[in-house]
């Protein structure tokens, strides 16, 4: 980055490390946060003592004066807007961290799965000796280790949309599309903006790198643009197409090194895990490590917090937390990894989706009982089918509540809400960590 005046708009994790690596590259600073709580104040304080100037509270920064900007995920696309109309060039931390790394990327996105993605193939590079780190949108900023100073043989990096948007020289060596469903519409303005965006993460892709999507994405041709090679991974794969095949518990490589079949278990995995570990496996297959050590990541899957996660088993009844459920698609996998005759909770701050093949999923999963909650819930109780039996309530703690009481022995409770948590709470985590603690609650009080 050239050390212009640089204004450095929010202070979550990714801004703040940004700002960090900027001045400790001698870059003047002005950093701003439309909010304004401890957390920030001790945030600007560090800042400032390294020769920032920081403003909390500030909705607007369009009217700012700056050279260039350096934005967080989910700052109002109007403000980039407002910023690139003046021709000031805006930057993410993604692209400006990533343009001092020299080891191999590889970056993961799409609508659902990526934080699980990006762990498995880091464990699965580290397992066949390979230094990896996990990197970017799931936990630690690409600017943090870059001034961590250490050494690796590949970065696996977790990447948004909205992260994309402000990418110029990014550069991954294998890209990965894994799924794309409606989501960040209010933010990307449409589903061609939103495709638009994903499609960015291979415009610097040269003829030796590599792409790998998704079969199910075959029918959006943006997204199959690469100067690179293209592969596909996914269940019966069409044999035409190069990558990595699932037929029943046959496992079938076609592409880059050696042609090979081997069996593997799946049917201890929820469906959607068996797509993401297809996935991470084609990445390490692609980087060369042996189908041998590659294929062991089926025997132990990686579960992260709040993915269709046991909380505990209560009176017979097991609830499963699926708070990063943020949108249709993700509660459409936690409705289908799940028994049938479940209690499922939905609702919070939607995002205006079609309901339409969610509502599908669960009549034809026979859901015994709907509860709606949050700001939504009679958007959701409203678009379900009518078959299902649905109740409305104003928190997620009254859905619970209701839920603890209308179970019964072998029933499991489901929290896949479909939507947003900031109605009730202050991140889908958050909304997880609640859940965990009532179910603890319940489980103190049958000791």
């Amino acid at each position: 980055m050239k050390k212009k005046k640089t204004l450095v708009i929010g202070l979550g994790i990714s801004g703040f490390a940004a700002a960090k690596f900027l001045l400790a590259r001698g870059v003047p600073v002005v950093c701003v946060d439309s909010n304004d709580n401890e957390t920030l104040r001790s945030r600007a304080r560090i800042l400032e003592e390294h020769g920032a100037q920081v403003q909390l509270g500030v909705s607007d920064p369009t009217g700012l004066s700056t050279e260039q900007v350096v934005v967080s995920p989910g700052v109002p696309s109007r403000i980039l807007k407002s910023f690139i109309d003046k021709k000031i060039p805006v930057y993410g931390e993604l692209e400006i961290g990533c343009r001092e790394v020299t080891s191999p990327i590889i970056a993961v996105t799409g609508t659902n799965g990526k934080s699980t993605v990006v762990e498995t193939i880091n464990a699965g590079l580290n397992q066949a000796g390979k230094k990896s780190f996990a990197l970017g949108n799931l936990g630690t900023p690409v600017t943090e280790w870059v001034d961590s100073k250490q050494d690796a043989d590949y970065l696996t990096l977790e990447v948004s949309s909205y992260q994309l948007e402000t990418i110029e020289k990014f550069h991954p060596s294998v890209a990965v599309v894994l799924n794309i469903a409606p989501d960040h519409l209010s933010w990307h303005g449409s589903m061609e903006s939103y495709l638009k965006a994903k499609s960015r993460i291979t415009q610097n892709q040269t003829i030796e790198d590599a792409l790998l999507l998704h079969k199910d994405l075959s029918v959006y041709p943006i997204l199959q643009k690469t100067r690179g090679r293209l592969y596909w991974f996914g269940r019966d794969l069409d044999p035409s197409r190069d990558g990595l095949s699932l037929a029943g518990d046959l496992l079938e490589w076609r592409g880059a090194g050696p042609h090979w079949k081997s069996q593997v278990k799946v049917d201890h995995l929820f469906p959607h895990e068996v797509e993401n570990l297809l996935g991470a496996v084609s990445v390490l297959l692609l980087l060369g490590i042996e189908p041998d050590q590659a294929i062991t990541l089926f025997e132990h899957p990686l579960r992260l917090p709040h993915r269709i996660e046991e909380v505990g088993v209560h009176r017979g009844v097991r609830y499963l937390n699926d708070s990063k459920s943020t949108n249709c698609h993700s509660a459409i996998a936690a409705l289908k990894a799940v028994p049938t005759d479940s209690i499922w909770l939905v609702g919070g701050q939607g995002k205006g989706e079609d309901l339409s093949e969610l509502a599908h999923i669960a009549r034809d999963h026979e859901v015994r009982l709907a509860i709606c909650f949050g700001r939504d819930g009679e958007i959701f109780s409203a678009g379900l089918d009518p078959e299902i039996q649905t109740r409305i309530v104003p928190t997620m703690r009254e859905a619970f509540d209701l839920a603890a009481a209308e179970s019964r022995d072998g029933d499991t409770v489901l929290l896949s809400p479909a939507a947003a948590s900031f109605d009730e709470f202050q991140s889908f985590e958050d909304r997880g960590e609640h859940f965990r603690k009532w179910v603890n609650d319940l489980k103190g009080k049958e000791s």
